[in-house]
């Protein structure tokens, strides 16, 4: 609630908004481990996980069961919701955040490069090497963009949205 509102606020994610950027996540894992394997760690048969990609609902436990397939299975949720999640024992909230740069600065310089497997050109197993990585920067640089679009709004908007 904000400036003494009897009303909570609400998250502006829609149940088919959260639907896609839950199946975004899954359809990582889905790659990362195969069909059975992330049906596995969701504890849910390989039919029921093809229901859930199609529009059925699952439970929250299933979900956070799916970071067992892939760490990434829940960034985009978490970023629908303005959140990142990271692991408990990091030493702040950026470290999925900042330390991917550096390393992928030099995933990308290579693959780019002439001397790499694909030329200067990416090839699919690099693009794949660098997932993680360009995920997490992106993650990054969207908290970036929407802070400097707050900076940027008329200071009226800036009062009712921040």
């Amino acid at each position: 609630m904000k400036d003494g509102s009897v009303v909570p606020e609400t998250m502006p994610v829609s149940e088919v908004e959260f639907h896609g950027h839950m199946v975004a996540g899954l359809a990582r894992a889905q790659q990362r481990v195969g069909p059975k394997g992330l049906a596995f760690v969701m504890d849910l048969s390989p039919k029921q996980l093809g229901n859930v990609m199609a529009g059925a609902s699952t439970s929250p436990k299933r979900l956070w069961d799916a970071l067992a397939a892939c760490p990434t299975a829940l960034d985009d949720v978490a970023a629908a919701y303005g959140r990142r999640l990271v692991p408990k024992d990091a030493v702040c909230d950026s470290d999925r955040g900042t330390q991917p740069i550096a390393a992928l600065l030099a995933q990308v310089a290579l693959a780019e490069s002439h001397d790499s497997p694909g030329g200067a050109s990416k090839t699919h197993a690099e693009l794949l090497d660098m997932e993680a990585d360009i995920r997490a920067v992106r993650l990054l640089l969207d908290g970036w963009i929407a802070e400097i679009d707050r900076i940027r709004a008329p200071s009226s908007l800036r009062a009712v949205s921040g």
